[in-house]
């Protein structure tokens, strides 16, 4: 589908999100209140100014409202609107939670609640105007994020009532430069080998790529196994040179092995908790 054309079918109903109540779920509770401030700017659904410190939500993908020159991409300008009108309605104030990873390139990642308690990466999800985006070691709320975009998926709430037109799940066959960025990509697995220096993960028209650094969390045989499956994939898309590749990081990306990377990662985070 056209990006133009979604974004103005959905921007007259993406504020009213604003007005809703997130499901509640202990997951998506804070752990502790690290700080509470004020928010100067909203540059975008995920991004803000915070006193001189630039803040962005972690645990989620929100579009983009603009990237440079970069157009932006379907619900990103609706989405940065709507999540304003938020922190408005909470009068500018954000409860902030640090996770493992703080900050990097002048970045601090959190999760933000808004003043009634209300956690805003869920608030996104489950409105289907964000979709998980697990960025290692921040595992924090992993399980709320990935129940709540469940939720907005079987709805059909947001970007996902047009799935069936390549957003924000697109078919591996209609993969094209202009769709580099952050996808979920769904297609039949043509090759899985153990490269000299990379796992490779070949679909028809993309290649992922896993580092040897990265295989410490990955099962090889797990790997192996995916030849012939169908199976969706999530992550930033670069196109070079006719070629559009992915540096995977986590099995969590990958739908048929999430559900067990995730259990596993829950056990060993409650195993340092007892010590």
């Amino acid at each position: 589908m056209n990006a133009r054309h979604l974004l103005k079918s959905l921007a007259l109903v993406a504020g009213l999100f604003a007005l809703g109540q997130a499901h509640s779920n202990d997951d998506c509770l804070p752990t502790k209140i690290d700080v509470e401030a004020k928010v100067a700017i909203v540059y975008d659904g995920d991004t803000f100014l915070i006193g001189n410190q630039y803040v962005r939500l972690t645990g989620v993908h929100v579009p983009s409202s603009s990237q440079h020159l970069v157009p932006p991409e379907p619900l990103g300008k609706a989405v940065a609107q709507a999540v304003g009108e938020l922190i408005s309605r909470s009068h500018s104030n954000l409860k902030i939670e640090y996770d493992q990873l703080k900050s990097e390139e002048g970045k601090l990642f959190v999760h933000a609640y808004l003043e009634d308690g209300r956690n805003l990466a869920q608030v996104l999800l489950e409105n289907g105007f964000a979709l998980v985006e697990t960025r290692l070691p921040n595992l924090r709320h992993v399980q709320c994020y990935r129940e709540a975009e469940t939720k907005a998926r079987e709805s059909k709430k947001g970007l996902w009532q047009y799935a069936d037109k390549g957003v924000p799940l697109i078919e591996s066959k209609d993969l094209t430069g202009e769709r580099a960025g952050f996808q979920i990509v769904r297609g039949k697995v043509v090759l899985a080998k153990q490269g000299e220096n990379y796992f490779i993960l070949n679909m028809d028209t993309i290649g992922f790529r896993i580092s040897k650094e990265a295989m410490a969390l990955f099962n090889e045989r797990d790997l192996l196994m995916l030849q012939g499956k169908t199976l969706e994939v999530r992550d930033n898309l670069t196109y070079y040179k006719g070629t559009m590749f992915s540096l995977l990081e986590h099995p969590g990306q990958i739908n048929v092995l999430a559900d067990k990377f995730y259990a596993e990662q829950a056990k060993l985070a409650a195993k340092q908790l007892r010590k």
